[in-house]
């Protein structure tokens, strides 16, 4: 038979597993994610587009833990301690630049014409981020616009005369959805965007692709115009 007392020890017990289950706020990841802000302040000032990216999500990770979504919480704390992490590396790599942005006292200054083309006739090489143009997305979407092909084309002829560059593409999602839900779709976007530069005559053997799923957006507002900017596959090279 099941005393009163007997009942509100289940009822305790079953107080404490729902709380087990669900899960408190991220705190220790949190702590970690801070610490890697904290270690990454050379990047602030050598690399602060990437800085600028883990500080948001590491506000955001606060924001959702304070909401009680401790889930989603957890997920972007652990973002934010690898975007810092990520942003400390490309700083330490543009260190002297960015210290010294004048260089050796007494160097002589570069040559421009260093940086042309070997083509008789053409103009000034241009850079890869300026050649390689990013594609956009729909909605939800990993299918390519028309005119996401035509930017496509454009890339793809500038893949092919430069041999000795390895090109990284990297699929991007907007905000809305599971950060696991958008890992997987900027890697669908990443993926389509390869076979398409594959039909268009690319060795793919030179292509590599990799997802950010909504960790690193092109505009951090909340609205109808960023998603659309943060819908997105872009290109690196190394």
């Amino acid at each position: 038979m099941f005393t009163p007392r007997l009942i509100s020890r289940a009822l305790l017990a079953l107080a404490a597993l729902a709380l087990v289950a669900c899960g408190g706020p991220p705190t220790e990841l949190l702590k970690e994610a801070s610490t890697a802000l904290n270690d990454a302040a050379l990047a602030r000032k050598c690399a602060p587009e990437e800085f600028a990216a883990a500080q948001a999500m590491y506000e955001k990770a606060n924001t959702l833990a304070a909401e009680g979504k401790h889930g989603e919480a957890e997920s972007a704390a652990r973002a934010a301690k690898k975007l810092a992490a990520k942003a400390q590396q490309k700083a330490l790599l543009r260190k002297d630049e960015c210290l010294n942005p004048e260089g050796v006292k007494g160097a002589t200054p570069a040559d421009p014409n260093a940086f042309a083309e070997t083509d008789p006739g053409a103009g000034v090489a241009l850079d890869a981020q300026e050649a390689l143009k990013t594609v956009y997305f729909g909605f939800n979407a990993a299918e390519l616009s028309n005119e996401a092909r035509d930017t496509l084309a454009n890339n793809a002829a500038w893949i092919n005369k430069h041999l000795d560059k390895t090109i990284i593409i990297e699929g991007h999602c907007d905000e809305r959805g599971s950060t696991e839900y958008n890992l997987a779709l900027g890697e669908r976007r990443a993926l389509v965007v390869r076979k398409y530069l594959g039909q268009l005559g690319v060795d793919l053997g030179r292509v590599e692709v990799v997802s950010y799923g909504e960790e690193q957006p092109a505009d951090y507002a909340s609205n109808d115009a960023a998603y659309t900017r943060n819908r997105r596959a872009e290109f690196r090279t190394r």
